[in-house]
Order: structure tokens, then C-alpha cells, then sequence
């Protein structure tokens, strides 16, 4: 802890007694203040949010509402179809042409159609299919449904197109297409189509208006989605008909909603797959622009089933799991973040077709107000708090220099007997200082004099004192290190490993804690010292310590048992434990590279203690079992078995 100049706390104190209070009490009011704004404007979002989220699911529902009438007006649409065309098929002979005779002709490419537009439909006859008088009569009498689908189309504002696809790939759609065998292509097989196949008697058992999912028109009326109906003459199915509404008119007729918040709408089927979205919101999701142009039919198939436009399926769109787990759970309401934005979102589903219509609103729109109120507040907030430093700014010069002269007339008195006596420590043997005349300084002075000379004299004392006691600690250590240490490689050596062993037997006893020994002997390690010598005999054994010490467990014991034997003692170890600390050492050695003397390998006993063991018993196990593990060969571990009663036979070392 440093100390503190006496003038310096006496004027702090005098700072602190006087301002902390205030600043104390003008600091609660500050907190205070801004809490009750915090917790208003808490209560104030919460309450709002509350406000906005009913509000939204009204508007939604609302939305989905005039969404499912339009919608159910075009499956009655399609109904009026499928009741008229299935007329047509019941009588075959019924010939009518309400828009004069029309003209067909043999495109280029194979197609049958129709060349003149009388103010009717298109008819496209697939060029797989061979034109024979019957399926000229049924291109011809097939003017008889313009009216119908005429009457459609223009009735509708949502409807874009109305048509009969047939079984055998005769297409009738109006609008007339000035060049439909190029639009269609050579070959077309309807079946293969969503807008055909998702009214056969597989998918439509009961004959009703389906919607089917998003597709490419054929046609060139970009992307859209039908309302589909069969045409059954009996149980044979000689077509589909069907009325389209194109996306296009979704976005620009139902989804163009002038919504509070400056909220945003879109169309997203069941499976996941979006209907209808604005471009503004297509960007934010990330989602490449809807493809409105037509396509060749080969292609229609594959642009139809696109994951991009899937919220399930495409993994890269910039969107939490709130946003799917709303969608799954069909719930009505949820708060996610989309590019780092909240937003919060409302579900509702078109009971008609099963669609679901969100609607999101970005956080911030809707916490405008209630941020522009917090935002004041914190204007005002500074403002007193730039006040009140102006204030204690003031408070604090004048208080400074009432507390510097306080302090001042209390301080300098002690300051001056401080100056005398702040070379003590180092000046024991100054000399005295003179007199200045005054008797109560003057004896002062001599008694602080004669104060540090004996302090002086008896500190000399002392550090020589603790100096000795200091060599002399310093020594025994030495010594007992010296003792307990072997001289070449460092490790313990044999009478530390005696007294090792002991502890590790009665501890062994008392709590029963078994440990086990390694003893371990480098295999012909006499041929070192005859082809290099000691020296480098000497510096291999230091290597192989240091391995030891290293591969070892720092309560392991490790030391020299005499020569090129080395003894390991493992506290707290089983059978399986000793033996793979063994076999690693093994590998170790073996695999260490000495120069000059190359790979060297070791020989090793084990063994275990045991109820009523003596050390030597442990020891001559373990003894025992390096003389098998020599004896086998050599660079191998082997376990010593518990002896038998009886007189223990002698360790034999073996080289």
C-alpha cells in the first residue's frame, strides 16, 4: 500500500467531505431520472407492440379474406369451364362456329394450327400426334368453347388466360397466339405438365378445380400458377381445362396493399415456394428477380421446380429458423431477423388453396415514436448533466483552494521534522546535525542523533547475524541434495530410492494404495564403454535419464540403481497401468538416437506390490523378471510374479 503525503490527504479529505455527498446525491437524481424514462419507454414498446401485432394479423386476415374470395371466383370459373367443355365431349356432332370458318394449316415444324385469328382462340395441335379427319373435326367444332372462354378472360380481372388441353396434345387457349407452333414447339406431351397431371384421376378422384403450383407458361406468359379441371366423357379423361393467373397480376392486383409501417407482403404456396413477392422484399431475402419471359418447353420443367424461390429449401436466403418454424407450426405470428434486421411477421392461410400470405414490418418502423420520445429524453438528461458539471466545475476551484490552505497551515510544521529524519534508514553514521538554538529542536536533534548511531551499530549486527544463518542453510541443503542425488545423470540415487520404496510400502499398507517398480537395464551397454569410452558411455546414460525424466509421471520416482540399471517408482498403479508406462519407455529408448552410438535398447522388469512385501521382496521380483526379459531375448518387458513362501532367493543382475 504507498503512502500518502500528509498535506495531499488532508486537502482530499477536505475535497471529498464536501463534494461526494452532492455529487453522490446528484448522481441518484441522474439515475433516477433515466430509469423512470427507461422503464416508460419499456412499457410504452411493449404496449405498442402489443397494438401493432393485432393490427397486423387483422390487416392479414383481412388480406386473406378478399385473397380467397378472388380466388374462389376463379374456381368457379373453371367450374362454368369444366361444365361446358364436358358438354362439348357429350355431344361430338354439335358443330358451331360463332366466329366464322376458321383457317388450319401444316407449320414448318410439323404443328397443326390455326393461321387466321377470327377473334376467338388459338389451336395447337402437337406435331406427335398424327392429324387425321378426326382430330381435324375436333380442331374445327372445338370453336364452339370460345365463347366460354372468351367470356372468362375478360369477365376476370385476375385471369389471364383460359384453355383446353386434350389428351391428345390438341391445345385450345385464348388469348390467340399470332404464332403458337413456335411458342409450343414441334412436339408437346401435355401430360407431363403440372397444369395437365394434377387433374388426372390420380391426383383429382373427385373431379373438382385444383390449384396447381408455380410453373413457366408454355405460352409466354411467364410465371404463373391454374386452376385446373377435367373434362371427362365418361370415365375417360379427354382433357384438362383451365383459367391462369399469372404472378404478375398477384403482385400488381393483390399484393400491391398500401400497409401502415410501411409493411410488405408475399405469397408463398405450402411447400414452400413463393407465388408472388415484391422486388423490394425479393431483395431483401436475397432472391434473384422473378423470370417473367418465356422459355423453350424442354426447359419449363426444370425452371419450375427452382429452389431459390423455396423459404424450405434454400439454405442461402439471409433468414433466421423463426421464419420456418412460423411456416411449419402454421402460426399466426413471429419476430425474426433477416440481414441483421428485426422484423415481425404475420401468417395467415388461404383456405382455398392452402397459400399462406405474410406480412413483415420492420422493428424500427413500428418504434419510431416511441424512439424519437426516448431520444428528447436523453437530450434532456445530457443537458442536466452538462449543467451540473458546470457546476461542480465552479464548486470544485472554490473548494480546492479553501482545502489547499487548510491544509497547508496543518501540514508544514510536521513537513519540516519530516525532512530531518527521511535519510534514517540510509544514514546511520551522518554526523549530527547542528543546533539552531531552540532547546526543544536542539534535543530532539542529539536524541535522534544518538538514535540512529545505535540503530546503526545494531543492524550490522543483525544482517551479519542473518548472513550466517543464511550460508549456513544454504549448505545443508547442498549437502542434502548431494546426498540424495546422482552425480552423473541427476536422478535420485539408491538411498533415495530405499527411502522412496519405504514410504510407498507404508503407505501402501496403511491405505492401500499399491504401486509398482520398473526396473530397467540397457542391453549391452558394456560395448559403449569398449568401442567409445567412458566419456561417451557417461554422456549416453545422462541422455537416457533425461528420456526417463521426461516419458515419466511427475509423482513417478525416477533413478539410478547402480551402472546402466535405472529404477521407476509408479504410486498409484495397476497391472495394465505399469506395464503400458513400461512399454513406452521401451519404444522411447529404442527409437532414441545417440551419437555416435546410434539406437540403444533396454531390458525391463516389473512388479507389483503385494499384502505383506518387503521392499526387497519388490525389488527382487522386479529383478527377476529382467533376468526373464534378458534371458527371452532382450528389448522386452516381462512381470514379476509374486513369490511363493518361503525364503526369498537373491536378485541376480544380468548384463
Amino acid at each position: 500500500m504507498s503512502s500518502k503525503n500528509l498535506q495531499g490527504l488532508i486537502y482530499r479529505s477536505a475535497l471529498t467531505s464536501s463534494l461526494v455527498p452532492i455529487l453522490m446525491i446528484e448522481l441518484a437524481l441522474v439515475l433516477l431520472y433515466f430509469g423512470i424514462n427507461a422503464y416508460i419507454s419499456e412499457h410504452n414498446k411493449q404496449t405498442l407492440f402489443t397494438e401493432v401485432s393485432q393490427h397486423l394479423r387483422d390487416v392479414t386476415r383481412r388480406e386473406v379474406n378478399t385473397i380467397n374470395t378472388q380466388l374462389q371466383e376463379v374456381s368457379r370459373y373453371a367450374a362454368i369451364l369444366q361444365r361446358d367443355h364436358e358438354k362439348f365431349f357429350a355431344t361430338p356432332d354439335s358443330c358451331y362456329l360463332p366466329n366464322g370458318t376458321p383457317r388450319f394449316a401444316v407449320h414448318r415444324n410439323g404443328a397443326y394450327y390455326k393461321t387466321n385469328n377470327n377473334g376467338g382462340a388459338s389451336l395447337y395441335y402437337s406435331a406427335s400426334t398424327p392429324i387425321g379427319t378426326v382430330e381435324k373435326k375436333k380442331a374445327l367444332c372445338s370453336e364452339k368453347l370460345d365463347d366460354i372462354l372468351i367470356s372468362v378472360v375478360q369477365t376476370s380481372p385476375i385471369i389471364t388466360q383460359a384453355y383446353l388441353n386434350t389428351w391428345d396434345n390438341m391445345v385450345r387457349i385464348y388469348p390467340f397466339l399470332d404464332n403458337a407452333p413456335e411458342q409450343f414447339g414441334p412436339a408437346l406431351n401435355l401430360t407431363a405438365f403440372n397444369f395437365y397431371y394434377q387433374a388426372d384421376a390420380r391426383h383429382n378422384p373427385q373431379r373438382l378445380p385444383v390449384w396447381t403450383g408455380v410453373y413457366l407458361d408454355p405460352a409466354g406468359q411467364g410465371w404463373m400458377i391454374s386452376n385446373v379441371v377435367p373434362i371427362y366423357r365418361g370415365d375417360f379423361l379427354e382433357g384438362v381445362s383451365g383459367v391462369d393467373v399469372t404472378l404478375d397480376v398477384f403482385v400488381k392486383q393483390i399484393l400491391d396493399l398500401q400497409l401502415p409501417w410501411n409493411a410488405q407482403a408475399f405469397m408463398v404456396e405450402e411447400n414452400g415456394s413463393i407465388l408472388a413477392i415484391p422486388a423490394e422484399l425479393a431483395e431483401l431475402l436475397g432472391l434473384p428477380p422473378l423470370k417473367t419471359q418465356g422459355a423453350p418447353l424442354a426447359d419449363t420443367a426444370v425452371l419450375a421446380q427452382r429452389g431459390e424461390y423455396n423459404l424450405l429449401s434454400n439454405q442461402e436466403l439471409p433468414i433466421d429458423a423463426a421464419l420456418k418454424e412460423l411456416f411449419l407450426n402454421r402460426a399466426d405470428l413471429a419476430e425474426l431477423t433477416i440481414a441483421g434486421t428485426p422484423y415481425l411477421v404475420s401468417q395467415e392461410i388461404v383456405p382455398a388453396t392452402g397459400w399462406r400470405l405474410l406480412t413483415l414490418v420492420d422493428k424500427s418502423a413500428i418504434f419510431t415514436p416511441i424512439y424519437a420520445l426516448d431520444a428528447l429524453s436523453k437530450r434532456i438528461g445530457i443537458g442536466a448533466i452538462v449543467a451540473m458539471l458546470f457546476f461542480y466545475a465552479a464548486f470544485f476551484l472554490y473548494l480546492q483552494h479553501k482545502s489547499s490552505r487548510l491544509a497547508a497551515r496543518i501540514a508544514e510544521p510536521i513537513e519540516n521534522l519530516s525532512k530531518l529524519t527521511g535519510g534514517l534508514g540510509a544514514a546511520f553514521e551522518s554526523a549530527p546535525p547542528g543546533t539552531v538554538g531552540i532547546r526543544e529542536i536542539d534535543r530532539l536533534s542529539n536524541n535522534f542523533s544518538n538514535m540512529t548511531q545505535e540503530l546503526g551499530k545494531r543492524t550490522k549486527d543483525l544482517v551479519a547475524l542473518e548472513l550466517r544463518e543464511k550460508i549456513k542453510e544454504k549448505e545443508a541443503e547442498i549437502l542434502e541434495t548431494l546426498a540424495l542425488t546422482d552425480r552423473l545423470t541427476g536422478l535420485a540415487n539408491r538411498h533415495k530410492l530405499d527411502e522412496v520404496l519405504e514410504d510407498e510400502l507404508a503407505r501402501f499398507r496403511r491405505f492401500g494404495m499399491p504401486f509398482g517398480v520398473i526396473l530397467l537395464d540397457l542391453d549391452h551397454f558394456k560395448e559403449v564403454n569398449d568401442t567409445h569410452g567412458h566419456q561417451v558411455g557417461d554422456q549416453f546414460l545422462k541422455e537416457t535419464a533425461e528420456l526417463l525424466a521426461n516419458k515419466t509421471r511427475q509423482t513417478d520416482t525416477t533413478g539410478r540403481w547402480g551402472g546402466e540399471e535405472f529404477l521407476i517408482v509408479c504410486p498409484k498403479t495397476d497391472h495394465d497401468g505399469l506395464l503400458e508406462m513400461a512399454e513406452n519407455l521401451r519404444q522411447a529408448l529404442q527409437a532414441h538416437h545417440s551419437s555416435p552410438v546410434g539406437h540403444k535398447t533396454a531390458s525391463f522388469g516389473l512388479a507389483l506390490s503385494q499384502p505383506d512385501d518387503k521392499v526387497r521382496d519388490i525389488i527382487s521380483r522386479a529383478d527377476k523378471a529382467l533376468y526373464l526379459a534378458k534371458s527371452r531375448g532382450r528389448n522386452r518387458v516381462e512381470f514379476g510374479q509374486p513369490l511363493p513362501p518361503g525364503p526369498n532367493p537373491q536378485p541376480t543382475n544380468q548384463p
